[in-house]
């Protein structure tokens, strides 16, 4: 998986959008999952398939870029 890591902190919404244009310049891309090292919170929030669960759910379904902005990890099908 291709990994893109943008260091600066961001609130969730800046740095959704920062990960949905890189995304964006790759392809066709939809976002299936995310989650943030801060709260812990994760989308989908579904424990099951070991302790990466948010990213075994958006490999998965051909999840194959991965936007770490600031605490927060964007996982995206790009075609």
């Amino acid at each position: 998986m291709e990994e893109i890591v943008v260091g600066e902190k961001f609130d969730f919404e800046s740095a959704e959008k920062i990960a949905k244009s890189i995304a964006e310049k790759k392809g066709n891309s939809i976002l299936l999952a995310y989650y943030d090292n801060e709260t812990k919170e994760k989308f989908p929030n579904v424990d099951c398939c070991g302790e990466r669960s948010w990213e075994v759910y958006a490999k998965s379904r051909g999840g194959n870029l991965r936007v770490v902005v600031g605490s927060f990890e964007f996982i995206f099908r790009v075609e």
